[in-house]
Protein backbone atom coordinates (compact mmCIF):
# COMPACT_ATOMS: atom_id res chain seq x y z
CA UNK A 1 0.00 0.00 0.00
CA UNK A 2 1.25 3.49 -0.86
CA UNK A 3 0.66 6.39 1.50
CA UNK A 4 1.47 10.06 0.94
CA UNK A 5 3.10 11.55 4.07
CA UNK A 6 2.03 15.19 4.28
CA UNK A 7 3.49 15.89 7.73
CA UNK A 8 6.90 14.27 7.32
CA UNK A 9 9.62 16.83 6.67
CA UNK A 10 12.15 14.35 5.27
CA UNK A 11 10.14 11.73 3.34
CA UNK A 12 6.85 12.11 1.51
CA UNK A 13 6.00 8.49 0.60
CA UNK A 14 5.50 5.30 2.61
CA UNK A 15 5.28 1.90 0.90
CA UNK A 16 3.97 -1.16 2.76
CA UNK A 17 3.96 -4.81 1.53
CA UNK A 18 0.18 -5.23 1.35
CA UNK A 19 0.47 -7.82 -1.45
CA UNK A 20 3.31 -9.35 -3.46
CA UNK A 21 3.37 -6.50 -6.00
CA UNK A 22 4.05 -3.92 -3.29
CA UNK A 23 6.62 -6.24 -1.66
CA UNK A 24 8.41 -6.63 -5.00
CA UNK A 25 8.25 -2.86 -5.60
CA UNK A 26 9.83 -2.32 -2.16
CA UNK A 27 12.63 -4.78 -2.89
CA UNK A 28 13.19 -3.21 -6.32
CA UNK A 29 13.42 0.22 -4.70
CA UNK A 30 15.90 -1.11 -2.12
CA UNK A 31 18.08 -2.42 -4.95
CA UNK A 32 17.83 1.01 -6.58
CA UNK A 33 18.59 2.93 -3.39
CA UNK A 34 21.60 0.72 -2.58
CA UNK A 35 23.25 2.19 -5.70
CA UNK A 36 21.70 5.63 -5.99
CA UNK A 37 21.37 6.51 -2.30
CA UNK A 38 23.96 4.42 -0.39
CA UNK A 39 24.07 6.86 2.56
CA UNK A 40 20.32 6.70 3.12
CA UNK A 41 19.68 10.42 2.68
CA UNK A 42 16.49 9.87 0.69
CA UNK A 43 15.11 6.64 2.14
CA UNK A 44 14.68 4.77 5.41
CA UNK A 45 14.01 1.06 5.97
CA UNK A 46 11.64 0.11 8.78
CA UNK A 47 10.48 -3.33 9.92
CA UNK A 48 7.19 -3.24 8.03
CA UNK A 49 7.63 -0.50 5.41
CA UNK A 50 10.01 1.88 3.68
CA UNK A 51 9.76 5.65 3.59
CA UNK A 52 11.45 7.74 0.92
CA UNK A 53 11.51 11.03 -0.89
CA UNK A 54 9.87 11.11 -4.30
CA UNK A 55 12.67 13.46 -5.41
CA UNK A 56 15.03 10.45 -5.46
CA UNK A 57 12.91 8.74 -8.12
CA UNK A 58 13.64 10.17 -11.54
CA UNK A 59 13.86 8.88 -15.09
CA UNK A 60 17.50 9.90 -15.31
CA UNK A 61 18.51 8.05 -12.12
CA UNK A 62 16.38 5.06 -13.06
CA UNK A 63 18.21 4.62 -16.37
CA UNK A 64 21.61 5.13 -14.71
CA UNK A 65 20.72 2.33 -12.31
CA UNK A 66 19.60 0.09 -15.20
CA UNK A 67 23.03 0.56 -16.81
CA UNK A 68 24.80 -0.37 -13.57
CA UNK A 69 22.60 -3.37 -12.84
CA UNK A 70 22.51 -5.00 -16.27
CA UNK A 71 25.90 -3.88 -17.59
CA UNK A 72 27.03 -5.82 -20.64
CA UNK A 73 23.58 -7.39 -21.03
CA UNK A 74 22.71 -4.06 -22.65
CA UNK A 75 24.08 -4.05 -26.21
CA UNK A 76 25.60 -0.59 -26.06
CA UNK A 77 27.31 -1.31 -22.73
CA UNK A 78 28.82 -4.47 -24.20
CA UNK A 79 30.20 -2.53 -27.18
CA UNK A 80 31.45 0.24 -24.90
CA UNK A 81 33.30 -2.12 -22.56
CA UNK A 82 34.95 -3.96 -25.45
CA UNK A 83 36.05 -0.81 -27.26
CA UNK A 84 37.37 1.17 -24.29
CA UNK A 85 40.56 -0.89 -24.05
CA UNK A 86 40.79 -1.70 -27.76
CA UNK A 87 43.73 -0.61 -29.92
CA UNK A 88 43.55 -1.09 -33.68
CA UNK A 89 46.25 -3.30 -35.19
CA UNK A 90 45.80 -4.25 -38.85
CA UNK A 91 48.31 -7.08 -38.44
CA UNK A 92 46.35 -8.79 -35.71
CA UNK A 93 44.68 -11.94 -37.11
CA UNK A 94 41.85 -11.68 -34.55
CA UNK A 95 40.83 -8.22 -35.81
CA UNK A 96 38.29 -9.52 -38.32
CA UNK A 97 36.48 -11.62 -35.72
CA UNK A 98 36.42 -8.73 -33.25
CA UNK A 99 35.11 -6.27 -35.87
CA UNK A 100 32.44 -8.76 -36.89
CA UNK A 101 31.35 -9.21 -33.25
CA UNK A 102 31.09 -5.46 -32.64
CA UNK A 103 29.06 -4.91 -35.81
CA UNK A 104 26.68 -7.71 -34.81
CA UNK A 105 26.06 -5.89 -31.52
CA UNK A 106 25.60 -2.56 -33.31
CA UNK A 107 22.69 -4.21 -35.13
CA UNK A 108 21.54 -6.14 -32.05
CA UNK A 109 18.10 -4.55 -31.77
CA UNK A 110 15.92 -1.83 -33.26
CA UNK A 111 17.37 1.09 -31.32
CA UNK A 112 20.97 0.03 -32.02
CA UNK A 113 20.17 -0.18 -35.74
CA UNK A 114 18.59 3.28 -35.60
CA UNK A 115 21.57 4.94 -33.88
CA UNK A 116 24.25 3.19 -35.95
CA UNK A 117 22.42 2.91 -39.27
CA UNK A 118 25.04 5.04 -41.06
CA UNK A 119 28.06 3.77 -39.16
CA UNK A 120 29.93 0.47 -39.24
CA UNK A 121 32.87 -0.37 -37.04
CA UNK A 122 36.00 -0.84 -39.17
CA UNK A 123 38.57 -1.11 -36.40
CA UNK A 124 39.82 2.47 -36.69
CA UNK A 125 36.66 4.45 -35.82
CA UNK A 126 36.47 3.47 -32.17
CA UNK A 127 36.02 7.08 -30.97
CA UNK A 128 33.13 7.69 -33.33
CA UNK A 129 31.26 4.64 -32.01
CA UNK A 130 31.88 5.59 -28.37
CA UNK A 131 30.78 9.17 -29.08
CA UNK A 132 27.49 7.99 -30.59
CA UNK A 133 26.87 5.76 -27.58
CA UNK A 134 27.47 8.65 -25.20
CA UNK A 135 25.22 11.02 -27.17
CA UNK A 136 22.36 8.51 -27.29
CA UNK A 137 22.95 6.77 -23.96
CA UNK A 138 19.55 7.49 -22.45
CA UNK A 139 17.59 6.35 -25.49
CA UNK A 140 19.77 3.25 -25.95
CA UNK A 141 19.33 2.26 -22.31
CA UNK A 142 15.61 3.01 -22.25
CA UNK A 143 14.63 1.16 -25.42
CA UNK A 144 16.88 -1.85 -24.81
CA UNK A 145 15.67 -2.25 -21.22
CA UNK A 146 12.05 -1.67 -22.17
CA UNK A 147 11.98 -4.27 -24.97
CA UNK A 148 14.48 -6.95 -23.98
CA UNK A 149 12.73 -10.22 -23.17
CA UNK A 150 14.55 -10.79 -19.89
CA UNK A 151 14.14 -7.20 -18.67
CA UNK A 152 11.12 -4.86 -18.40
CA UNK A 153 9.16 -6.58 -21.16
CA UNK A 154 9.14 -9.84 -19.17
CA UNK A 155 7.26 -8.20 -16.31
CA UNK A 156 5.34 -5.15 -17.50
CA UNK A 157 3.49 -3.62 -20.43
CA UNK A 158 6.27 -1.87 -22.38
CA UNK A 159 4.03 1.14 -23.09
CA UNK A 160 3.60 1.90 -19.40
CA UNK A 161 7.21 2.55 -18.33
CA UNK A 162 7.44 5.87 -16.44
CA UNK A 163 3.67 6.41 -16.61
CA UNK A 164 1.85 7.78 -13.58
CA UNK A 165 -0.72 5.73 -11.66
CA UNK A 166 -3.59 4.53 -13.82
CA UNK A 167 -6.77 2.49 -13.58
CA UNK A 168 -5.17 -0.74 -14.77
CA UNK A 169 -2.02 -2.35 -13.37
CA UNK A 170 1.02 -2.20 -15.67
CA UNK A 171 2.18 -5.76 -14.86
CA UNK A 172 1.67 -8.44 -17.52
CA UNK A 173 -1.27 -10.63 -16.66
CA UNK A 174 -2.80 -7.71 -14.75
CA UNK A 175 -2.75 -5.17 -17.58
CA UNK A 176 -5.95 -4.69 -19.62
CA UNK A 177 -6.52 -3.33 -23.10
CA UNK A 178 -9.08 -0.78 -21.89
CA UNK A 179 -10.51 0.30 -25.29
CA UNK A 180 -11.25 -3.31 -26.23
CA UNK A 181 -11.96 -5.06 -22.93
CA UNK A 182 -12.60 -2.29 -20.44
CA UNK A 183 -16.34 -2.88 -20.08
CA UNK A 184 -15.97 -6.61 -19.48
CA UNK A 185 -13.76 -6.04 -16.41
CA UNK A 186 -16.49 -4.39 -14.31
CA UNK A 187 -19.51 -5.94 -12.67
CA UNK A 188 -22.53 -5.95 -15.04
CA UNK A 189 -20.27 -4.40 -17.71
CA UNK A 190 -20.05 -1.20 -15.70
CA UNK A 191 -16.48 0.13 -15.86
CA UNK A 192 -17.07 2.29 -12.78
CA UNK A 193 -17.39 -0.86 -10.64
CA UNK A 194 -13.81 -1.95 -11.43
CA UNK A 195 -11.10 -1.04 -8.92
CA UNK A 196 -7.52 -1.48 -10.10
CA UNK A 197 -4.19 -0.88 -8.41
CA UNK A 198 -1.20 0.70 -10.11
CA UNK A 199 1.60 2.97 -8.96
CA UNK A 200 4.76 4.24 -10.74
CA UNK A 201 6.83 2.26 -8.23
CA UNK A 202 5.73 -0.94 -9.98
CA UNK A 203 8.36 -0.03 -12.60
CA UNK A 204 10.92 -1.18 -10.00
CA UNK A 205 9.45 -4.71 -9.75
CA UNK A 206 11.81 -6.20 -12.42
CA UNK A 207 14.76 -5.43 -10.11
CA UNK A 208 13.23 -7.59 -7.35
CA UNK A 209 13.37 -10.86 -9.28
CA UNK A 210 16.32 -13.22 -9.22
CA UNK A 211 16.85 -13.48 -12.96
CA UNK A 212 17.08 -16.68 -14.91
CA UNK A 213 14.92 -18.16 -17.68
CA UNK A 214 12.52 -18.60 -14.80
CA UNK A 215 12.71 -15.48 -12.63
CA UNK A 216 11.73 -15.75 -8.97
CA UNK A 217 10.61 -13.32 -6.29
CA UNK A 218 10.28 -14.59 -2.70
CA UNK A 219 7.67 -12.61 -0.81
CA UNK A 220 9.47 -13.09 2.51
CA UNK A 221 8.02 -9.90 3.99
CA UNK A 222 7.97 -10.92 7.64
CA UNK A 223 10.46 -8.08 7.90
CA UNK A 224 11.43 -5.75 5.04
CA UNK A 225 15.10 -6.68 5.33
CA UNK A 226 14.19 -10.35 4.89
CA UNK A 227 13.24 -9.56 1.29
CA UNK A 228 16.88 -8.66 0.60
CA UNK A 229 18.32 -11.60 2.54
CA UNK A 230 16.14 -14.17 0.76
CA UNK A 231 16.96 -12.79 -2.68
CA UNK A 232 20.71 -12.81 -1.92
CA UNK A 233 20.62 -16.47 -0.83
CA UNK A 234 18.63 -17.45 -3.92
CA UNK A 235 20.98 -15.59 -6.29
CA UNK A 236 23.99 -17.31 -4.71
CA UNK A 237 22.34 -20.70 -5.19
CA UNK A 238 21.52 -19.92 -8.84
CA UNK A 239 25.20 -19.06 -9.47
CA UNK A 240 26.49 -22.16 -7.69
CA UNK A 241 23.98 -24.40 -9.50
CA UNK A 242 25.15 -23.12 -12.88
CA UNK A 243 28.76 -23.92 -12.03
CA UNK A 244 27.97 -27.29 -10.43
CA UNK A 245 29.91 -29.90 -12.42
CA UNK A 246 27.41 -32.60 -11.49
CA UNK A 247 24.71 -30.73 -13.36
CA UNK A 248 26.65 -29.36 -16.33
CA UNK A 249 24.81 -31.62 -18.76
CA UNK A 250 21.40 -31.19 -17.20
CA UNK A 251 18.81 -28.49 -17.67
CA UNK A 252 18.15 -26.72 -14.39
CA UNK A 253 15.81 -23.89 -13.58
CA UNK A 254 15.62 -21.17 -10.95
CA UNK A 255 13.11 -23.39 -9.15
CA UNK A 256 15.89 -25.95 -8.70
CA UNK A 257 18.00 -23.30 -6.99
CA UNK A 258 15.04 -22.22 -4.86
CA UNK A 259 14.41 -25.72 -3.52
CA UNK A 260 18.14 -26.37 -3.13
CA UNK A 261 18.42 -23.21 -1.02
CA UNK A 262 15.51 -24.31 1.19
CA UNK A 263 17.15 -27.71 1.71
CA UNK A 264 20.67 -26.51 2.40
CA UNK A 265 20.42 -23.01 3.93
CA UNK A 266 19.55 -22.76 7.60
CA UNK A 267 18.89 -19.01 7.40
CA UNK A 268 16.57 -19.21 4.39
CA UNK A 269 12.78 -19.77 4.36
CA UNK A 270 11.55 -21.34 7.60
CA UNK A 271 7.82 -20.56 7.55
CA UNK A 272 4.91 -20.36 5.11
CA UNK A 273 5.83 -18.09 2.23
CA UNK A 274 4.54 -16.98 -1.17
CA UNK A 275 6.87 -17.30 -4.16
CA UNK A 276 6.19 -15.57 -7.50
CA UNK A 277 7.59 -17.16 -10.66
CA UNK A 278 7.81 -15.43 -14.05
CA UNK A 279 8.70 -17.57 -17.05
CA UNK A 280 9.83 -15.67 -20.15
CA UNK A 281 7.62 -17.84 -22.33
CA UNK A 282 4.45 -17.00 -20.39
CA UNK A 283 2.60 -13.69 -20.24
CA UNK A 284 1.50 -14.10 -16.63
CA UNK A 285 2.94 -14.62 -13.15
CA UNK A 286 2.68 -17.94 -11.33
CA UNK A 287 2.33 -18.28 -7.57
CA UNK A 288 3.81 -21.03 -5.41
CA UNK A 289 2.69 -21.33 -1.81
CA UNK A 290 5.44 -23.03 0.16
CA UNK A 291 4.09 -24.25 3.49
CA UNK A 292 6.04 -25.09 6.64
CA UNK A 293 5.16 -28.77 6.18
CA UNK A 294 6.76 -28.77 2.73
CA UNK A 295 9.82 -26.88 4.01
CA UNK A 296 10.31 -29.55 6.70
CA UNK A 297 10.16 -32.30 4.05
CA UNK A 298 12.72 -30.49 1.87
CA UNK A 299 15.11 -30.11 4.80
CA UNK A 300 14.68 -33.80 5.69
CA UNK A 301 15.59 -34.72 2.10
CA UNK A 302 18.95 -33.02 2.60
CA UNK A 303 19.43 -34.46 6.10
CA UNK A 304 18.62 -37.96 4.82
CA UNK A 305 21.33 -37.68 2.13
CA UNK A 306 18.77 -38.37 -0.60
CA UNK A 307 20.38 -37.75 -4.01
CA UNK A 308 17.93 -35.15 -5.32
CA UNK A 309 20.42 -34.06 -8.02
CA UNK A 310 19.82 -37.40 -9.75
CA UNK A 311 16.20 -36.35 -10.32
CA UNK A 312 17.18 -33.51 -12.69
CA UNK A 313 16.02 -35.06 -15.94
CA UNK A 314 12.96 -35.29 -18.16
CA UNK A 315 11.16 -38.60 -18.62
CA UNK A 316 9.65 -39.35 -22.02
CA UNK A 317 6.00 -40.38 -21.92
CA UNK A 318 5.27 -40.05 -25.64
CA UNK A 319 6.83 -38.45 -28.72
CA UNK A 320 5.74 -34.96 -27.75
CA UNK A 321 5.20 -35.28 -23.99
CA UNK A 322 7.92 -35.28 -21.35
CA UNK A 323 7.74 -35.02 -17.57
CA UNK A 324 10.33 -32.88 -15.80
CA UNK A 325 10.93 -35.29 -12.93
CA UNK A 326 12.58 -32.79 -10.56
CA UNK A 327 9.83 -30.19 -10.94
CA UNK A 328 7.16 -32.88 -10.65
CA UNK A 329 8.69 -34.10 -7.40
CA UNK A 330 8.90 -30.60 -5.93
CA UNK A 331 5.36 -29.82 -7.06
CA UNK A 332 4.19 -32.97 -5.25
CA UNK A 333 6.03 -31.95 -2.08
CA UNK A 334 4.47 -28.46 -2.18
CA UNK A 335 0.98 -29.92 -2.59
CA UNK A 336 1.49 -32.91 -0.27
CA UNK A 337 0.84 -35.37 -3.13
CA UNK A 338 2.52 -38.78 -3.20
CA UNK A 339 4.93 -39.65 -6.02
CA UNK A 340 3.11 -42.87 -6.95
CA UNK A 341 2.41 -41.74 -10.52
CA UNK A 342 6.09 -41.12 -11.36
CA UNK A 343 7.20 -44.28 -9.56
CA UNK A 344 4.66 -46.32 -11.57
CA UNK A 345 6.04 -44.93 -14.85
CA UNK A 346 9.65 -45.68 -13.93
CA UNK A 347 8.92 -49.14 -12.54
CA UNK A 348 7.16 -50.02 -15.78
CA UNK A 349 10.18 -48.80 -17.73
CA UNK A 350 12.47 -50.94 -15.54
CA UNK A 351 15.59 -48.88 -16.28
CA UNK A 352 15.87 -46.44 -13.40
CA UNK A 353 16.12 -48.47 -10.19
CA UNK A 354 18.43 -45.91 -8.53
CA UNK A 355 16.02 -43.05 -9.35
CA UNK A 356 13.04 -45.08 -8.13
CA UNK A 357 14.89 -45.73 -4.85
CA UNK A 358 15.31 -41.97 -4.31
CA UNK A 359 11.62 -41.37 -5.12
CA UNK A 360 10.49 -44.04 -2.66
CA UNK A 361 12.56 -42.39 0.07
CA UNK A 362 10.95 -39.02 -0.68
CA UNK A 363 7.53 -40.68 -0.77
CA UNK A 364 8.12 -41.87 2.77
CA UNK A 365 8.82 -38.31 3.88
CA UNK A 366 5.65 -37.03 2.19
CA UNK A 367 3.59 -39.72 3.94
CA UNK A 368 4.96 -38.39 7.21
CA UNK A 369 5.50 -41.87 8.62
CA UNK A 370 8.53 -44.08 8.32
CA UNK A 371 6.96 -47.40 7.33
CA UNK A 372 10.34 -48.91 6.47
CA UNK A 373 12.97 -48.98 9.18
CA UNK A 374 16.51 -49.96 8.22
CA UNK A 375 15.90 -53.58 9.19
CA UNK A 376 12.80 -53.68 6.99
CA UNK A 377 14.73 -52.29 4.01
CA UNK A 378 17.52 -54.82 4.50
CA UNK A 379 14.97 -57.61 4.72
CA UNK A 380 13.24 -56.51 1.48
CA UNK A 381 16.52 -56.43 -0.44
CA UNK A 382 17.66 -59.72 1.08
CA UNK A 383 14.43 -61.40 -0.04
CA UNK A 384 14.74 -59.92 -3.53
CA UNK A 385 18.36 -61.05 -3.85
CA UNK A 386 17.43 -64.54 -2.73
CA UNK A 387 14.67 -64.71 -5.33
CA UNK A 388 17.03 -63.44 -8.06
CA UNK A 389 19.56 -66.11 -7.07
CA UNK A 390 17.07 -68.97 -7.09
CA UNK A 391 14.93 -68.57 -10.22
CA UNK A 392 15.64 -68.05 -13.90
CA UNK A 393 15.84 -64.54 -15.34
CA UNK A 394 12.89 -64.91 -17.73
CA UNK A 395 10.64 -66.26 -14.97
CA UNK A 396 11.73 -63.49 -12.64
CA UNK A 397 11.01 -60.87 -15.30
CA UNK A 398 7.52 -62.33 -15.74
CA UNK A 399 6.76 -62.11 -12.01
CA UNK A 400 8.14 -58.58 -11.82
CA UNK A 401 5.94 -57.45 -14.71
CA UNK A 402 2.87 -58.99 -13.08
CA UNK A 403 3.62 -57.26 -9.77
CA UNK A 404 4.21 -53.95 -11.55
CA UNK A 405 0.98 -54.18 -13.56
CA UNK A 406 -1.03 -55.01 -10.44
CA UNK A 407 0.25 -52.03 -8.49
CA UNK A 408 -0.16 -49.64 -11.46
CA UNK A 409 -3.80 -50.69 -11.87
CA UNK A 410 -4.27 -50.60 -8.07
CA UNK A 411 -5.32 -54.24 -7.99
CA UNK A 412 -3.79 -54.84 -4.58
CA UNK A 413 -5.46 -58.22 -4.00
CA UNK A 414 -3.92 -59.43 -7.25
CA UNK A 415 -0.52 -58.09 -6.13
CA UNK A 416 -0.70 -60.05 -2.86
CA UNK A 417 -1.77 -63.18 -4.74
CA UNK A 418 1.21 -62.93 -7.13
CA UNK A 419 3.53 -62.21 -4.20
CA UNK A 420 2.42 -65.47 -2.52
CA UNK A 421 2.89 -67.37 -5.78
CA UNK A 422 6.42 -65.98 -6.13
CA UNK A 423 7.21 -66.86 -2.51
CA UNK A 424 6.10 -70.48 -3.08
CA UNK A 425 7.86 -70.78 -6.45
CA UNK A 426 11.18 -69.43 -5.15
CA UNK A 427 10.77 -71.03 -1.72
CA UNK A 428 11.57 -67.73 -0.02
CA UNK A 429 9.66 -66.41 3.01
CA UNK A 430 8.66 -62.73 2.59
CA UNK A 431 8.39 -61.49 6.17
CA UNK A 432 7.69 -57.93 4.97
CA UNK A 433 4.49 -59.10 3.23
CA UNK A 434 2.46 -59.15 6.45
CA UNK A 435 2.12 -55.37 6.43
CA UNK A 436 0.84 -55.44 2.84
CA UNK A 437 -1.79 -58.01 3.68
CA UNK A 438 -3.01 -55.93 6.66
CA UNK A 439 -3.08 -52.48 4.97
CA UNK A 440 -1.63 -52.29 1.47
CA UNK A 441 -2.33 -48.58 0.80
CA UNK A 442 -0.52 -47.37 3.90
CA UNK A 443 2.45 -49.64 3.20
CA UNK A 444 2.58 -49.25 -0.57
CA UNK A 445 6.20 -48.08 -0.50
CA UNK A 446 7.18 -51.53 0.77
CA UNK A 447 5.70 -53.04 -2.38
CA UNK A 448 7.48 -50.43 -4.51
CA UNK A 449 10.78 -51.20 -2.77
CA UNK A 450 10.45 -54.93 -3.42
CA UNK A 451 9.57 -54.52 -7.12
CA UNK A 452 12.45 -52.10 -7.54
CA UNK A 453 14.83 -54.55 -5.87
CA UNK A 454 13.95 -57.01 -8.66
CA UNK A 455 15.54 -54.62 -11.13
CA UNK A 456 16.57 -55.38 -14.71
CA UNK A 457 20.25 -54.93 -13.79
CA UNK A 458 20.03 -57.57 -11.12
CA UNK A 459 18.12 -59.86 -13.46
CA UNK A 460 20.80 -59.44 -16.13
CA UNK A 461 23.52 -60.07 -13.59
CA UNK A 462 21.78 -63.29 -12.52
CA UNK A 463 21.42 -64.36 -16.16
CA UNK A 464 25.13 -63.79 -16.73
CA UNK A 465 25.93 -65.93 -13.69
CA UNK A 466 23.79 -68.75 -15.12
CA UNK A 467 25.54 -68.55 -18.47
CA UNK A 468 28.87 -69.00 -16.80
Amino acid sequence: MKTILNNNEKFDIRLEPSDWRYSAAILGLLEYFSEMDPLGEFHEIKDDCIEYSSKALSKDNYLKFVEKKYGENLHHKYVESKLEGYTFDDKNENNKDFIKLINEKLAGNTIMKKVFKKVKFDGANKEEILSLIDENREELTLETFRNKQDMYRNYCNTNQLFNESQNYCRLVGYCIDAPKKGKSTGYAFNMNSFIGQDIPEFDYIPFAFANDRQSIFINDNYEIKRLQVSKKILEDKIKSAKSDLELENKKISAKYSLFKAIMESSDFIEYDVEVIVKDRNKDYFQTLYIRKQSIDILKKINESKIDYNSLCFSYKISEDYYINVYEKVMESILNNILLDEIIDFLLKDNRNSYIVYQLININELIRGENKMEDNMRKNIHACANEVIRKIQANKLESYRNKLTSSIIFKDYDRFCEILLQLSNYADVYFSFADKLFINFEDNKDIAYMFINALSKNKINDNSNESNK
